[in-house]
C-alpha cells in the first residue's frame, strides 16, 4: 500500500481507534477524530489535514453544521462509508466523490457477521453468567448474522429456534435442521432467550408478549434497534449494537483494515 497517502478515520466505535493505530503502524499520516458528529471542529481539522482517504463510521455521522461542505472533501481520493443517512446520501449523490460502502463488501459482511455472532456469546456470558449449552434460544430473522449465530449456538450444544415471517426463510431454516416458528402477533417466547437480528423497528404492541414471556431479549441488530414500545423494559430488553466493536475490537479493526487497505492499493 502507498505510504504517502494521508488518512483520516472518524468515529467512536473502538474498532475505529484500533484501525487508526493499525494504519499508523504502516507509517502513513493518520488523523483520528473520535466523534459521532460532523461538526465545525471536524471541518476545521479536515481543512488543516487535507486527507487523501477518509473512513467514516458504520453509523452515519450526525450533521450539526448548517450543511456538509464539499470543500472539505477537495483532496479526498476515496471515502469509505458505512450506513448513510438521507442527508449523507443526498450529499454524496450530488458530489463526484469516490465512495466505497464497506458494508456492501461481501467478504467484510460475512466475516463481520461471524464476529457479531461471537460477540453475542460474549454479551450473553457478561449478562447471564451461565453456559450456553442446554439453553433454548429464539432467533428472529435468518440473514447472515442469524445463520452464523444459530450455527454457533448449535455447535455449543444449545437449542436455537428460528422465528421469521417469510415462508421461504422458514423452509430454508427447517431444511438446514433448525426448529422454526412463525413470527406473528401474540407469539410466546416460552422462557427462552430471544435474539433479534432483524434491522427494523418491528417490536410493536402486537409483539409485546415476547417481552413478557422471554427470559431475556437481546437486540443485536443495527442501531437504534427493533423496540418501539414505550415503558421501562430494562429488566428484560438488552440493546447490543456493534458487537464486534464492543467485544472483539482487535479482530473487528483488523477486518476493516484489510477491507480498506486492499481497496487503495492502486491509489498513488
Amino acid at each position: 500500500m502507498t505510504t504517502n497517502l494521508k488518512w483520516c478515520v472518524i468515529g467512536t466505535d473502538p474498532r475505529m481507534e484500533k484501525l487508526s493505530i493499525l494504519l499508523k503502524n504502516l507509517n502513513v499520516q493518520i488523523l483520528y477524530l473520535q466523534t459521532k458528529a460532523w461538526s465545525y471542529q471536524v471541518e476545521r481539522d479536515l481543512m488543516a489535514f487535507e486527507p487523501d482517504i477518509l473512513v467514516l463510521p458504520i453509523q452515519p455521522l450526525e450533521v450539526v453544521t448548517d450543511t456538509i461542505g464539499l470543500d472539505y472533501f477537495e483532496n479526498v481520493q476515496k471515502c469509505f462509508v458505512g450506513k448513510l443517512s438521507p442527508e449523507w446520501t443526498r450529499f454524496f449523490e450530488a458530489s463526484e466523490i469516490d465512495i466505497e460502502p464497506y458494508l456492501e463488501n461481501e467478504q467484510f459482511i460475512w466475516l463481520n457477521a461471524k464476529l457479531t455472532a461471537e460477540g453475542f456469546i460474549a454479551a450473553y456470558y457478561l449478562e447471564e453468567h451461565q453456559t450456553v449449552a442446554g439453553k433454548h434460544f429464539m432467533i428472529s430473522g435468518f440473514g447472515r448474522v442469524a445463520k452464523l449465530l444459530a450455527w454457533q449456538l448449535k455447535r455449543m450444544d444449545a437449542y436455537p429456534q428460528i422465528v421469521v415471517r417469510s415462508t421461504a426463510q422458514l423452509a430454508e431454516a427447517q431444511a438446514m435442521g433448525y426448529e422454526v416458528k412463525k413470527l406473528e402477533h401474540g407469539i410466546s417466547c416460552e422462557q427462552a432467550i430471544f435474539i433479534n437480528t432483524i434491522p427494523a423497528k418491528w417490536l410493536t404492541a402486537d409483539y409485546h408478549s415476547l417481552l413478557t414471556t422471554c427470559q431475556r431479549f437481546y437486540d443485536v441488530a443495527s442501531s437504534p434497534g427493533c423496540l418501539t414500545l414505550d415503558g421501562d423494559f430494562s429488566h428484560t430488553y438488552r440493546l447490543y449494537t456493534s458487537l464486534p466493536g464492543q467485544f472483539l475490537k482487535e479482530d473487528a479493526a483488523k477486518l476493516l483494515f484489510k477491507c480498506v487497505t486492499d481497496s487503495v492499493k492502486n491509489i498513488k
